[in-house]
């Protein structure tokens, strides 16, 4: 009995090569009809109702979904100011002030005054911190943005500038109505007003 012999390597190579040439050109192919079969639904949609508007159930969700990612930046960006002026009044830094507020701001004024003192004093307050708690954020249509927030203000020991303590703040917490300001691209407190 005679067996035919095994096909050289390149002749396997070469048939596998035609194969997957055929499969890919099968696979353009579809994917060509198919884009096509879209844009002719497309465009025969549009030539039956071409004044058609968006329905609005759809402006209403673009909008609610833009809405929704501005003032959660809004809402990102007010934690992060919180969070710098909690460190600018920990380590007595006036200059970091100057990235929480919008010029004129009257926190600004009083959080200098506050570290001046700590300053002038020697002083500064160990284990600072100054958490929050937003339950709303809304946009007037002003330019501006207000945050409704309980910013608490945490115990902290008033100590020298060599730790040793010289007495223990109690903690507090309020509930604000923060307004943001754009100033420089950047969105800055305008105002903390106690609710």
């Amino acid at each position: 009995m005679q067996t035919e012999p095994d096909p050289s390597p390149s002749q396997s190579s070469a048939e596998s090569a035609v194969g997957l040439t055929f499969v890919a050109l099968v696979l353009v192919s579809l994917f060509a009809a198919g884009s096509l079969g879209v844009l002719a639904t497309r465009q025969q949609a549009a030539a039956r109702d071409p004044g058609r508007a968006p329905s609005a159930a759809a402006v209403a969700a673009a909008s609610t979904t833009t809405t929704t990612v501005a003032r959660d930046r809004i809402v990102s960006r007010f934690r992060e100011l919180m969070l710098l002026r909690e460190i600018a009044l920990r380590e007595r830094d006036p200059l970091l002030l100057e990235s929480v507020y919008a010029p004129g701001a009257p926190g600004l004024a009083r959080d200098r005054a506050e570290i001046a003192r700590l300053r002038s004093a020697g002083r500064r307050l160990d284990g600072l911190r100054l958490p929050v708690k937003v339950f709303n954020a809304y946009h007037p249509g002003n330019g501006r943005w207000v945050v409704i927030a309980r910013v608490g203000r945490s115990p902290a020991r008033l100590v020298t500038g060599s730790g040793r303590q010289v007495r223990a703040t109690r903690a507090s917490a309020a509930i604000y109505r923060c307004t943001l300001a754009e100033h420089n691209g950047s969105w800055r407190l305008l105002r903390l007003a106690r609710s």
